[in-house]
């Protein structure tokens, strides 16, 4: 006969055993996020989504049975193994990834920046006059060959601060620049995505995925030495919070009051339309970059993560250079909401990538990532 403390033990992990299989159909719908379009099943992309904490979950189960000496622990082991690929996404480790010692001017490898630099902080979001400068500063230092910029903003009136144009052209020598706006107002103050490059510019153009605003991405094809490169640009959908949405997530855990479900349902409602948005917007990109005449390098704020159907379908077909020269988490966005990996330096498997670094530099609720890029 079962004592009572044996059949609270028992209960408990009956209890566990369920939440268990709960966490580990959750990780399989994340895998599936990647393959399913949020078109045909959009729920699926909220796993997507929260891949990184459900594979962390699955791990403490394993290791709870494993202690437990039960056989249990095989269900999470195996659904974690079954996906261990997606790992590498999220955090890779390369002890000797290096950047090259002797760089010819106009030739490989290039040095490839992307960075969403948050309209360079015109509305004073990181409450601090000088961030603007201190970016410039940055990208000065840093000097690119190809910079690709998203959330760019300039104004081209004679008394503005924020004639951004005119001083990434003096910040990167002689650059030729795509710049495309999704947004004009008054005539002279601009919003949109940019790219400037010490390399030859040769034809460019732009695709906005609907009429006025919103999202677009932009291509250039670039003269490198004697080979012509197309780099792709692109920002795509984001989920649009509002200031309350940020302050509710700043304030989780805390002692302030706030309707926690109201709070949480409005924040969904914003993701399902971004993700279903995102999926038509990134057929529009594959399908351009499928069709390219040239190798590509493809760059951008793709505001989903490494398990999503936007990024996959995106990835189909090329490197991601994170994966191939990254080291460490590999998580792009620095704001208010958990910190995924968001943007990307992906390209065409005849070209090689080294050096891969996401620079914590606190300039904008992104930070900047640039690497090395060298034909094969």
């Amino acid at each position: 006969m079962e004592t009572k403390k044996e059949i609270k033990k028992n209960w408990f992990h009956r209890l566990m055993f369920g939440l268990n299989i709960l966490s580990a159909v959750a990780l399989l719908f994340s895998y599936a996020a990647s393959s399913i379009s949020p078109e045909k099943i959009w729920w699926l992309a909220f796993f997507g989504l929260g891949y990184g904490t459900l594979l962390f979950i699955n791990f403490l189960f394993a290791l709870f049975w494993m202690s437990a000496r039960s056989k249990k622990s095989i269900l999470s082991l195996i659904i974690i193994v079954c996906g261990a690929g997606k790992i590498f996404n999220i955090f890779e480790i390369h002890y000797f990834s290096s950047e090259p010692v002797h760089k010819k001017e106009g030739a490989f490898p290039i040095k490839v920046m992307s960075f969403n630099v948050r309209l360079f902080d015109l509305y004073n979001w990181m409450h601090n006059s000088e961030t603007r400068e201190k970016i410039f500063d940055f990208l000065s230092k840093e000097s690119p060959d190809i910079l690709c910029l998203q959330e760019y903003y300039t104004n081209d009136s004679i008394k503005s601060g924020f004639k951004n144009n005119d001083t990434l052209k003096k910040i990167i020598p002689a650059a030729y620049s795509n710049i495309e706006y999704s947004t004009t107002q008054r005539e002279t103050y601009h919003w949109g995505i940019a790219m400037f490059s010490k390399l030859p510019i040769i034809s460019k153009q732009a695709v906005h995925f609907q009429a006025t605003g919103g999202n677009i991405f932009i291509y250039s094809d670039v003269l490198v030495g004697s080979d012509t490169v197309r780099v792709y640009n692109a920002h795509l959908e984001s989920i649009r919070f509002r200031q309350q949405d940020y302050k509710f997530i700043e304030n989780l855990g805390s002692d302030v009051e706030q309707d926690e479900v109201k709070e949480s349902l409005n924040i969904l409602s914003r993701l399902k339309p971004a993700f279903i948005k995102r999926a038509r917007q990134v057929e529009v990109l594959h399908q351009h970059i499928k069709e390219s005449p040239y190798p590509v390098i493809v760059c951008g704020d793709f505001n989903d993560t490494p398990s999503s159907y936007t990024f996959s379908r995106i990835c189909d077909g090329l490197e991601d250079s994170f994966r191939e020269s990254g080291s460490g988490p590999g998580k792009t966005y620095a704001g208010a909401f958990p910190s995924f990996r968001i943007d990307y330096i992906l390209h065409d498997p005849k070209f090689t990538s080294a050096g891969y670094r996401t620079i914590h530099e606190k300039l904008s609720d992104h930070y900047p990532i640039s690497c090395w890029i060298e034909k094969r």
